[in-house]
């Protein structure tokens, strides 16, 4: 009878275990890989050309315009004049010399409504001077003409009377450590659809690399076209030549004359520096 009870009792138990595995796999939940909850895209802001108007930019408020047209005329440069020589140190450490470009122009407005010469608006289609309903301009840029001219301008400068430096002497060229500073139209994105347009400064390392290109759409009524010279190794009295042609055409030659220069200062960062 003993017996009896224990093989009774080892089967419950076992028979007990069973039930409760199978009552266990059938509580296990089907496994599913997971997705992520997608979000609904955040719909972008959008401005309105007064929300731009009321930006502040280095304290003050902008005044932004729509306009068809940001260059109102096109020059074909058949002259170029120098306004005056600058020595820049300490700031730059350099001689400036300014140009000043003229030469026939085909005049327009910022709208296609505004009166025009013939040509104009196929001059702007051309170069792709055509904006949309999101496309902000300041005001700067619709009450002064925007000029900007269209040949391709190359500029050589020349030392005479002294020699530069070492590698620069009496009647060499400066052009490889000649910088040219200039403008161009730049469009920036702003927010929302909106771009703006403005005048970006450019520069080149030196003459030779700006000779080498085929710029044009250059601003002529901006305070650039600048030709940039770092002072010489020592003081003296320096002459400069300056040569601008357009293709075939000669636009100017001509000499800046007993140009008294400081020399430029030693770059304590140097390596050749001593303490």
């Amino acid at each position: 009878m003993k017996k009896l009870f224990i093989l009774l009792s080892l089967s419950a138990l076992v028979f007990g275990c069973d039930k409760h595995n199978d009552d266990y796999k059938n509580n296990i939940p089907e496994w599913h890989p997971y997705v992520p909850e997608e979000k609904p895209e955040e719909e972008e802001e959008e401005y309105t050309l007064e929300d731009l108007n009321h930006l502040l930019i280095g304290g003050g408020i902008l005044d932004f315009r729509l306009v068809d047209r940001f260059f109102q005329s096109y020059m074909t440069v058949d002259n170029v004049d120098i306004i005056k020589g600058v020595v820049c140190s300490p700031y730059f450490d350099s001689y400036d010399i300014y140009l000043q470009l003229d030469g026939p122009t085909i005049s327009g407005g910022p709208l296609k409504s505004d009166p025009c010469d013939p040509g104009f608006n196929e001059l702007a289609d051309k170069y792709d001077d055509v904006y949309g309903p999101y496309d902000a301009i300041e005001s700067r840029y619709v009450k002064n003409k925007v000029i900007t001219h269209i040949n391709n301008i190359k500029y050589d400068l020349y030392v005479l009377g002294n020699d530069y430096d070492q590698d620069h002497p009496d009647g060499s060229s400066l052009n490889d450590i000649t910088s040219y500073f200039f403008g161009k139209k730049k469009r920036i994105h702003i927010g929302s659809k909106w771009t703006e347009t403005r005048v970006a400064s450019v520069n080149y390392s030196s003459l030779v690399e700006y000779n080498q290109s085929d710029e044009t759409l250059i601003m002529v009524n901006q305070p650039r076209n600048i030709l940039r010279i770092p002072l010489p190794a020592q003081a003296g009295i320096y002459s400069f030549r300056v040569v601008a042609t357009s293709g075939d055409n000669i636009l100017c030659d001509k000499t800046i004359e007993n140009v008294e220069l400081p020399a430029r200062k030693e770059n304590p960062f140097s390596s050749g520096s001593s303490n």
